[in-house]
């Protein structure tokens, strides 16, 4: 890698796709740093965990913003602990990445967003992401892409496997437990998308990075 070589920030949460994102971007030679974002959500120990291990993998910075004052603020006086604390979450995402690849003078921010992301959430569509690209496009110079948009979540399970992604290291739970629970719904789609794959979900050894 050229000390010329662009510089890609990967907005990263351990799961599947941003462990093929990061994987993609080393593989194209990319200076590629992670930007992992703790806004409280119950798995951010383990998903920081599952960042780490991916950017041993192919040579990535870590870089993390601790926002975990969010939950408290927008939970108010409300008791319960949702499983994503932070609402329009790829908004707030997207937009503090594009704050820090612009300070960073990155070429470009990538998300992982993937064709079935936008029946979860209007702020994961395709015609959101869309928006603010083009948004961003008038505020600077740095591209936001979504490589993997236009793929399932099964395509890109198969696109991580030709690359390499340990997939043993990648985290998806909402719970946040060392292993994950298998029922929650990031669990059972992650499920779905190894078996449509035909490939096997390991189980996860993240706890063999201690």
């Amino acid at each position: 890698m050229s000390g010329d070589s662009p510089l890609t920030v990967v907005l990263a949460s351990g799961g599947v796709e941003t462990a093929t994102l990061l994987h993609r971007a080393a593989a194209d030679g990319d200076k590629v740093v992670a930007l992992f974002l703790d806004y409280g959500q119950r798995p951010a120990d383990m998903e920081r965990r599952a960042v780490q291990a991916q950017c041993r993998s192919v040579g990535a910075r870590l870089e993390s913003l601790d926002m975990a004052d969010a939950e408290r603020a927008f939970q108010g006086e409300d008791d319960r602990r949702y499983h994503v604390p932070l609402p329009h979450r790829n908004l707030v995402a997207l937009a503090l990445g594009l704050s820090f690849a612009e300070k960073r003078q990155a070429a470009r921010l990538q998300a992982g967003l993937t064709a079935d992301d936008g029946a979860a959430s209007r702020s994961a569509s395709a015609g959101f992401f869309r928006r603010f690209r083009d948004l961003a496009g008038e505020l600077g110079a740095v591209a936001v892409e979504a490589p993997l948009l236009a793929l399932t979540k099964a395509e890109v399970v198969r696109r991580g496997a030709g690359l390499g992604v340990d997939f043993a290291r990648t985290y998806s739970c909402l719970l946040g437990r060392p292993r994950p629970c298998g029922h929650c719904p990031q669990c059972r789609k992650r499920a779905d998308a190894f078996r449509q794959a035909g490939l096997t979900d390991p189980d996860c050894r993240l706890d063999e990075d201690n």
